[in-house]
Parts: C-alpha cells; sequence; structure tokens
C-alpha cells in the first residue's frame, strides 16, 4: 500500500519596524499570512515560529520551503517565505 499525505500551504511575511528605511533586526518577525490560500484571521498577531512549532505538535513537517522578495517601485522591499507542509493521511 502506498504511503498517502495531506498537505498545508502556507505564506508567511517579513514584518519590521523600520527607522528611515532601515529595518531594526532586533523588531523583525515572520507572521503567517495565507493558509491554503485563505488569509489568516489577525495574521499579524501569529509568528510562524509559534504557527510551526503548534502544526509540528500535529505531526506537521516542513516539505519543502522557498524565499520570495517583492521589490516595487517608490515602497520597502516585501519578503515572502513559500513553505509545504505535510504529514501521513489516516
Amino acid at each position: 500500500m502506498m504511503d498517502r499525505w495531506e498537505y498545508k500551504f502556507v505564506i508567511a511575511e517579513k514584518q519590521g519596524k523600520g527607522i528611515f528605511g532601515f529595518v531594526l533586526p532586533r523588531e523583525i518577525s515572520w507572521k503567517v499570512h495565507y493558509v491554503n490560500g485563505k488569509q489568516m484571521k489577525n495574521w499579524a498577531d501569529v509568528t510562524l515560529y509559534n504557527y510551526l512549532n503548534e502544526r509540528g505538535a500535529e505531526g506537521w513537517d516542513i516539505a519543502a520551503m522557498n524565499s520570495h522578495l517583492s521589490v516595487r517601485s517608490g515602497a520597502l522591499p516585501v519578503e515572502h517565505l513559500y513553505i509545504v507542509l505535510k504529514r501521513p493521511k489516516v
């Protein structure tokens, strides 16, 4: 019998407070913005660290992760992490 898997697709966004366009490293954190294409409620309060720890306790594992930087004219760059989680389907 073949193993069967279920997946979650997560997009996290780097958030930080900046002064004159410079982001302060101690004030940067990753926030979980979307899960399976749906925006998280109160997403600015959901840190990636806590989210992954909670999913790990549920048996989810990181299968893939990739970063992407969007640079827009006249705005600060926005950095995203694209994360695929998987666990055995029961």
